[in-house]
């Protein structure tokens, strides 16, 4: 069932988030995630226009954090990866949207094959300055 985020519910997001960052971007240190967890947590999450999550047999097990029309944050739990429980989110962000934006680190080669699976097209690419990484701007448009 994909439903909105509670409050409750965002220390186990953030932990979904860091763990899940930490295995999508081995390329930056584990550290850098690390000390970002508590904007996350306390910011970057509840301060999202949408906090969706995916719940499967009474367990939170992924989310989608929207801003207007940008994905700002699309993270499953790495224990339950690769079963199309990221393409069940965004086919409901797909869904109640016409078009979306993302930011993607070109690194994570999976992510940007699985955005363009599903129709999301190069915008440009740009360095990301906290990390120094470079990062595809991707759109999608119904």
């Amino acid at each position: 069932m994909i439903r909105p985020a509670v409050p409750q519910e965002i220390p186990q997001l953030a932990d979904i988030w860091l763990r899940a960052s930490c295995r999508a971007h081995d390329f930056i240190p584990a550290d850098y995630w690390e000390s970002h967890f508590d904007a996350m947590a306390e910011e970057r999450l509840p301060g999202a226009d949408e906090l969706l999550v995916l719940e499967v047999e009474g367990r939170v097990i992924g989310f989608a954090a929207l801003n207007g029309n940008h994905l700002e944050a699309l993270f499953v739990d790495p224990e339950v990866q690769s079963y199309g429980h990221g393409s069940r989110l965004m086919a409901h962000a797909m869904a109640h949207h016409s078009r979306l934006s993302l930011c993607v680190f070109s690194r994570n080669v999976r992510a940007v094959s699985f955005y363009r699976r599903l129709g999301f097209q190069v915008v440009e690419e740009c360095l990301e300055p906290r990390t120094g990484e470079v990062e595809t701007l991707m759109a999608w448009q119904s």
